[in-house]
């Protein structure tokens, strides 16, 4: 709030007043992990419905009791700096930003820099966003794999959100021999992905004229898309073309055969498995020819209902299929609307889980009552 008020809070009542603001972007996490608040234990408490301090040495590495033991209060521990990133920060940002008028967008955080859902935050954006980088190559960084689109574009399907923004054409390198053919590749590879609208990294807005030509672009980082360079004459072409495929994307709903909960062991973006058919650990090989969306908690309690069969969203987004392939710990809320969802006509491929994402007694002592009715 401090931060809100001092910055964007400011230009919106001072120099930006009336309409001359109307966004704020929140860029990506680049701010490492933060782990504690000044009301950390009642925050813990408030979550998960038991005391933490007894359990804080299983936060630097000590096992407690026994692995499953500490395994489940770490659950407890990541759902509740998911839930205070969440709701602490980005929701109560896009509440500042809505209360003076201002549409608010983000890029990715959680899943990607801190371990933490990585779709819900999303719910309070206006415009999820996410971001791709150049050029394509094999190594890490130029893969689909490095920033993948598919957390965004999911909570922007699952959440009724019709634009899906990207940083787009982030580089590590400035090689100033970018050209159309390179960029629209990269274009419609992300755009295959998800993406409908680009934001494009960097567009420098006063370059240097009286230097050597094409002039400066962003440091070493992003495409140098300067008004000196020797194709930007022809920059209409590019963006019309990205202006008229955003706007088809943003049309209709978006169609996927398979949703895929991600599961009640909040963690990191699941990795897939690689082109060359090597399986890597903590790899998941996902069927080919068809398309998948993932899913939270807070999407499978709260969203989902089944009709004709399928699973589908408030928006009518429609899923033949709910799939669950690492189901080692779950809640018994979740069983419980598993079940509802089997029960109503739900298509869904899963093993039983074999205890409870928790370590509060009075919810796990449902556990066994609750795979048992589904399993």
């Amino acid at each position: 709030e401090a931060h809100f008020e001092g910055y964007v809070g400011m230009l919106k009542d001072g120099a930006l007043k009336g309409d001359l603001l109307q966004g704020m972007l929140l860029d990506s996490w680049e701010c490492n992990t933060q782990t504690w608040t000044v009301k950390m234990e009642q925050e813990f408490e408030r979550v998960t419905g038991y005391e933490l301090r007894e359990w804080l040495p299983a936060v630097i590495g000590y096992v407690i009791d026994d692995p499953e033991t500490t395994s489940r209060f770490l659950l407890d521990w990541r759902t509740t700096i998911s839930d205070l990133y969440a709701n602490k920060f980005y929701r109560r940002m896009a509440e500042l930003g809505h209360e003076r008028g201002l549409s608010v967008m983000y890029e990715t955080a959680a899943g990607d820099v801190f371990p933490a859902d990585i779709l819900e935050y999303f719910k309070y954006a206006d415009v999820p966003m996410c971001e791709f980088w150049s050029p394509l190559s094999d190594t890490f960084v130029g893969t689909l794999e490095f920033k993948p689109i598919k957390p965004t574009a999911s909570a922007a399907h699952l959440y009724g959100k019709t634009r899906v923004a990207a940083e787009g054409f982030t580089s590590f390198f400035n090689t100033w021999d970018e050209h159309w053919q390179m960029l629209k590749e990269i274009a419609n590879r992300n755009l295959a992905e998800g993406v409908s609208h680009v934001v494009f990294h960097t567009y420098t807005h006063n370059p240097y004229v009286d230097f050597l030509k094409p002039g400066s672009g962003f440091s070493k980082w992003g495409t140098p898309f300067v008004r000196e360079q020797t194709w930007w004459k022809y920059m209409p072409y590019f963006t019309a073309y990205l202006a008229r495929a955003g706007y088809m994307l943003e049309r209709g709903r978006p169609v996927a055969d398979v949703l895929w909960y991600l599961g009640d062991e909040v963690g990191h973006k699941p990795y897939q498995a690689t082109g060359n058919g090597k399986i890597q650990k903590g790899h998941i090989r996902f069927p080919e020819g068809y398309k998948y969306d993932y899913c939270n908690p807070d999407i499978l309690l709260n969203r989902l209902s089944v009709k004709d069969g399928c699973i589908v969203t408030p928006e009518g987004v429609t899923y033949k299929v709910l799939w669950i392939p690492e189901n080692e710990r779950m809640l018994p809320e979740t069983i419980d609307k598993i079940g509802e969802l089997i029960r109503a006509g739900a298509r869904v491929i899963s093993n039983a889980p074999q205890s409870p994402a928790t370590l509060n007694q009075e919810v796990a002592s449902r556990f066994e009552d609750s795979v048992s009715s589904v399993w």
